[in-house]
């Protein structure tokens, strides 16, 4: 998670500096150039806080969802022009970018996670999808609890035929079998767990 949040707050980093520079040229960067290593830690430190509460356990988040997503949108686009007139230039500037920097990034993950999606939902039967497991399930029970969590996570509906390892189970009203693998690393073994398509 910390990875991944240095690596958003590094892109966040770099997407302001750009909009300062395009926006207000050679003079705006100069302002910040004093408070630079400041700026780093902030965003690197925002990156991560945004990591953290992508990955925070999904609660009733229902106010997300659908058209209120919107209407929410829309308030804190109204509330961030409001605030940005009273914000210095440079500031104005580099939150500006970053907006921009964050919405086309959702965007294209999101056209990609379509795309895979769609790819999937209409591909032959045989097709496998690998999920990497932090560890190897001790149990049977450990096994399907993996399963069924991810099934949580993904919003599929999960109905077991053959409750076994490997498990042939019926996701979103679909066959697919379920199976405990493993591959070996130079880090030692990884064990996944594979979802074919009947």
């Amino acid at each position: 998670m910390l990875f991944a949040g240095a690596d958003l707050g590094m892109i966040l980093f770099v997407g302001a500096l750009m909009g300062l520079w395009l926006f207000s040229g050679r003079q705006g960067l100069e302002i910040i150039m004093d408070r630079l290593g400041l700026f780093f830690v902030i965003y690197l430190a925002a990156g991560c806080l945004l990591q953290f509460f992508k990955r925070l356990p999904e609660l009733d988040l229902s106010w997300l969802r659908g058209m209120a997503f919107m209407y929410w949108f829309d308030i804190l686009l109204v509330l961030l022009l409001f605030l940005a007139a009273f914000l210095p230039d440079y500031l104005r500037y580099m939150i500006l970018s970053d907006a921009v920097v964050l919405v086309g990034r959702w965007a294209l993950n999101y056209l990609y996670t379509k795309r895979t999606a769609n790819e999937l939902n209409h591909a032959k039967g045989g097709r496998t999808l690998v999920i990497d497991l932090n560890e190897k399930p001790g149990t049977k029970e450990e096994f399907f609890s993996v399963l069924e969590n991810y099934c949580i996570k993904n919003r599929l509906s999960l109905e077991y035929i053959e409750r076994d390892i490997p498990a042939v189970v019926k996701l979103d009203g679909v066959l697919h079998e379920v199976d405990l693998r493993s591959y070996y690393t130079y880090g030692g073994p990884v064990y996944t767990m594979d979802i074919t398509k009947l």
